[in-house]
């Protein structure tokens, strides 16, 4: 009995011995400063090495890596061979994420140590490779800067003899296929497996053509195949006032195009004008009085292009006559302009792209609108007085006359009444009668000086409108009050 307690005794200690040992060995085993056996990073062996001397080591072979040489070879002459690094073309590698994998062997308790001490046996850790798109951009921009100076050139309609369209074809560039480039180069960078080449690595430099937005492609496929109206209006020798603001205007709208269903507003003419070169000095209309003013004459361009806009059967969406005739069209003919009042509008409902040119002379100004020419329609305009509207008088008082005396200043004008018709034909034969407007011309009273004795307004003088309204024109330097309004 007592020879086996001892011996259940002699084996208890020996096995407590034995487990002590062990936890010795563990303990040590977990505490090592190396690393496991048969660890690689990419076919770099780093099983055996201290973690201070592998994370020493690894910063160094990245450097190397980043530093490593790439020849990037052009096929075209005119753009030169560069030798950058890898670095340089935005190639990173992930070298803390390694380190952070193998900082459990050196951090935490001897348990976890131990834990990622086996876990870690024999793993094959890589060493990856990514590329920065946006530090790729840069460099290949800079480095080769005079290629990426060079913009394409859009392709532009242009106007030959006998209004014939023809085209000034579009100039494409070369640049870099950065997208290509990244992934050959994230390709190569992985391949490398952690160790630097020995040579430089050579790589074929990926282009494309960047072709501009507008080609003669795309200025074909807007339908603009032809002349579809022209009309042009004079005007006698005018001040330099009148006539720069009837080119500047005319300027703004030049080689306007507009797409299918767009609405063509003259009043963001007049502001994008007025803001880029200004208007002169030239006579205006205040309340049916022609009055110094600035920016007289860009009524003229309004008008032409009105004229051209019936003729080639375009929605008319907002327009007004002149509340006085004008000389340069027939009356019914006209399109006015008041800033805040009154504005001139067309939809193009030609189901194709417009375009717009203008011709400017000292005596004429002309507008000639290009789009889809449908064989056999054509448009007239037929304009009629309906009524004829007698002018009233105007009595101004003059006591230098004898009481009761009158003595004409002025005779008036007559004022109309005028309705205008599009007339629609297809190869000759008239189809549509359309009515187009119905305008009033206000008369212009005549003017009689009377001796009434006194100053009192004559009651026979008709009241004049209370606002203000200032037509082809922009500004007034005289007000309704300098007019007796």
């Amino acid at each position: 009995m007592i020879r086996k307690f001892r011996t259940l005794t002699y084996s208890f200690v020996l096995a407590a011995g034995l487990f002590a040992l062990s936890g010795s060995a563990l303990y040590v085993y977990s505490t090592q400063s190396t690393l496991p056996s048969h660890v690689t990073v990419g076919e770099w062996q780093v099983g055996g090495m201290t973690y201070a001397a592998f994370k020493s080591e690894l910063n160094q072979r990245v450097s190397k890596l980043s530093a490593a040489p790439v020849l990037l070879l052009s096929s075209q002459p005119v753009i030169p061979n560069k030798q950058l690094t890898l670095g340089e073309l935005g190639v990173h590698y992930s070298a803390d994420s390694i380190a952070q994998a193998l900082s459990p062997l050196v951090e935490g308790s001897p348990l976890t140590r131990l834990k990622a001490r086996f876990a870690l046996r024999g793993m094959q850790l890589p060493l990856e490779a990514s590329v920065s798109a946006e530090q790729l951009n840069a460099k290949v921009q800079a480095a080769w800067k005079e290629l990426y100076a060079q913009k394409p050139v859009s392709a532009k309609r242009v106007l030959k003899a006998q209004d014939q369209i023809d085209y000034t074809p579009e100039i494409s560039v070369l640049r870099v296929n950065t997208k290509e480039l990244a992934e050959e180069l994230q390709a190569i960078a992985s391949l490398l497996n952690g160790s630097p080449p020995a040579e430089p690595i050579q790589l074929s430099l990926p282009l494309y053509e960047l072709r501009p937005s507008v080609t003669v492609a795309s200025l074909k496929q807007q339908g603009i195949d032809g002349k579809i109206a022209e009309f042009t209006t004079s005007f006698p020798p005018s001040g330099e006032g009148r006539i720069h603001n009837i080119r500047a205007t005319a300027a703004t709208i030049q080689d306007y195009v507009m797409a299918p269903g767009e609405t063509f507003d003259y009043s963001k003419v007049i502001a994008e004008t007025e803001a880029k070169v200004g208007y002169k000095e030239a006579p205006v209309i205040l309340n049916g009085t022609l009055v110094p003013g600035i920016g007289g004459g860009i009524c003229q361009v309004s008008t032409t292009l009105y004229n051209a806009a019936l003729r080639s059967g375009l929605q008319i969406v907002e327009r007004r006559n002149h509340s006085l005739p004008v000389s340069y069209v027939p009356l019914g003919q006209d399109a006015t302009f008041a800033n805040g009042y009154i504005n001139f509008k067309f939809r193009n409902n030609t189901g194709s792209y417009l375009w717009i040119r203008t011709e400017t002379t000292d005596k004429a100004v002309t507008v000639k609108l290009f789009g889809h020419l449908t064989p056999g329609i054509t448009y007239d305009i037929d304009s009629k007085i309906v009524e004829t509207i007698q002018p009233s008088v105007n009595y101004v008082n003059n006591p230098s006359l004898n009481p009761g005396a009158e003595r004409p200043i002025s005779p008036g004008k007559a004022g109309y009444k005028v309705e205008t018709y599009r007339i629609k034909r297809e190869n000759g034969t008239v189809v549509s009668r359309e009515l187009i407007s119905k305008d009033t011309y206000s008369p212009v009273p005549a003017v009689v000086a009377a001796n009434r004795g006194d100053a009192k307004p004559d009651p026979r003088t008709p009241a004049a409108p209370k606002q203000p309204v200032i037509e082809d024109g922009v500004m007034s330097y005289v007000t309704p009050e300098d007019l007796g309004l």
